[in-house]
């Protein structure tokens, strides 16, 4: 009979586990219908009734709270409605039928269910209309009291289904009591038959599973020294051994051609590590490239300036200006630093706009607006000089009446805010989209290599700056940086 159980299959061994598991089950399950159907009849209804009298409550508690939250600060309109939708739905539940009810409970509800409409209908009247409507502060005062009237009938209510329920709950307390008692004598017989036919099904079934677990904790380990499980089951559980014995062997060639695979990956990682050195390096090359940027057209104009004050004047203009031009010459060279101070920025830009305006006159203006402490921020260093060289290159100098040079600074959120206006001759539509595409693909080859360069370092630099340009064709144009200060 031994050798028999060992030869019978699994499917055969876990059908008369499953039969027998079955027929205690449905022992269990008409027992179990019994009581529940014993208790449900009154018990079910009880609770039903019980909880949706607290969700009431709790709804009309809610809905007044985001009611006072809206009418005092206007916000959160779309919490206040889901509100308002969940105490309509909770006021349509509340059942409504004499026969299952005492008269009081009766004309609780039917007093809420009447009274609601008309406050919902004072309430949207409320939530649609403004603070400057006729007799606004009235109404207002009557919906509070609407709420609190029915608030008040729903604690009443809740009182009343407590109190009638209470007596069907004292009937069925007593058969309460007994219950524990006679599941006991029910379940213990069906517990000692299933505790029985499972040591059986461990002793066919689980006995090779054992061994093949104690066996896999040691190829977690990466140890494949084991000897192969033996078992005398001919059955399906046999063959898995087999299999597993043979997996085991498999695995082992695997980890070894795995590792073999991670030292390639650990190379491939290596060459991506030094080509991202060297992208760095590129853009520090670009960087490098900008601030040695000299407009050839502007030393020209500027010098020829210069010799003509020096023939006019007593020469403190043309100090003033070779001062300014020095300043220039000295911050593009020799400034090494990613970040400088806005003020140091700020002091280049207003040499430069010196300059622009001892060639232009009258015909160039600036203003500079600045709402923080200019040494205490900082920004990536010449980035604003493009930017106004920009403005009066490719804006003011080509409009005949000339044109202003408009640069505001404040600080909100952590974040500074930089804007570069001019009202030269803008740009065209098609021109804009064309700089605004080429500056997501981050590519320089038809934006210039300085804003070019800078929208690429602000990007490298932070990861939530942002550099954005906006233009109208023949009034003006916009640069607004985006730099965190955190």
């Amino acid at each position: 009979m031994k050798r028999k159980n060992f030869n019978q299959s699994i499917k055969y061994k876990i059908g008369i586990f499953i039969i027998a598991v079955i027929s205690a089950l449905i022992v269990d399950i008409c027992f179990d219908f019994f009581v529940v159907e014993y208790t449900s009849s009154g018990f079910g209804e009880i609770l039903k009734e019980i909880s949706v009298c607290y969700e009431l409550q709790d709804a009309l508690t809610n809905e007044k709270a985001q009611f006072a939250y809206y009418i005092k600060n206007r916000d959160k309109k779309e919490e206040l409605l889901k509100s308002c939708e969940r105490t309509d739905e909770i006021v349509d539940k509340l059942p409504l039928d004499l026969s299952h009810m005492d008269t009081e409970r009766y004309a609780r509800v039917w007093s809420i269910k009447n009274s609601y409409p008309v406050y919902a209908d004072k309430r949207q009247e409320i939530i649609d209309s403004d603070y400057d409507a006729n007799d606004f502060i009235e109404k207002v005062y009557d919906i509070y009291e609407m709420q609190d009237y029915l608030i008040e009938y729903g604690e009443r209510l809740m009182d009343i289904t407590l109190s009638e329920n209470n007596e069907v709950y004292q009937k069925q307390e007593k058969f309460f009591k007994r219950l524990p008692f006679i599941i006991g004598i029910v379940l213990l017989p069906i517990i000692v038959w299933i505790i029985y036919m499972a040591i059986r099904l461990q002793a066919l079934i689980l006995a090779p599973i054992n061994k093949m677990v104690e066996v896999s904790k040691n190829i977690a380990k990466n140890r494949f020294c084991d000897r192969d499980i033996d078992v005398k089951n001919k059955d399906e559980m046999g063959d898995l051994v087999n299999a597993f014995n043979k997996m085991k062997h498999a695995t082992a060639g695997y980890i070894t051609s795995l590792e073999e695979r991670y030292e390639l990956s650990e190379l491939l990682h290596k060459e991506a590590m030094e080509k991202m050195k060297m992208e760095k390096r590129l853009n520090e090359a670009r960087f490098d490239l900008l601030k040695s940027q000299i407009n050839p057209h502007f030393l020209f104009n500027t010098l020829n300036i210069i010799a003509a004050s020096a023939n006019l004047e007593d020469a403190k203009d043309t100090e003033d200006m070779i001062r300014a031009l020095g300043n220039i010459f000295r911050y593009s060279l020799k400034t090494d630093e990613k970040q400088v101070s806005l003020e140091r920025e700020l002091s280049i830009v207003k040499d430069y706009m010196y300059i622009q305006k001892m060639r232009f006159g009258d015909r160039v203006s600036y203003e500079i607006v600045s709402k923080v402490e200019d040494d205490k921020v900082y920004i990536p260093s010449f980035s604003l000089q493009p930017i106004v060289e920009n403005a009066i290159v490719h804006g003011i100098s080509k409009k005949e009446e000339g044109g202003k040079v408009v640069i505001r600074v404040w600080e909100k959120d952590e974040m500074l805010h930089i804007i570069v206006a001019d009202t030269g001759v803008g740009m065209s539509g098609e021109r804009l989209s064309e700089l605004r595409d080429f500056m997501k693909k981050r590519s320089t080859a038809k934006i210039g290599i300085g804003f070019g360069n800078i929208y690429k370092r602000i990007k490298n630099i932070y990861k939530t700056g942002d550099l954005r340009i906006y233009s109208k064709e023949g009034k003006m144009t916009v640069v607004y940086f985006l730099i965190p200060q955190v």
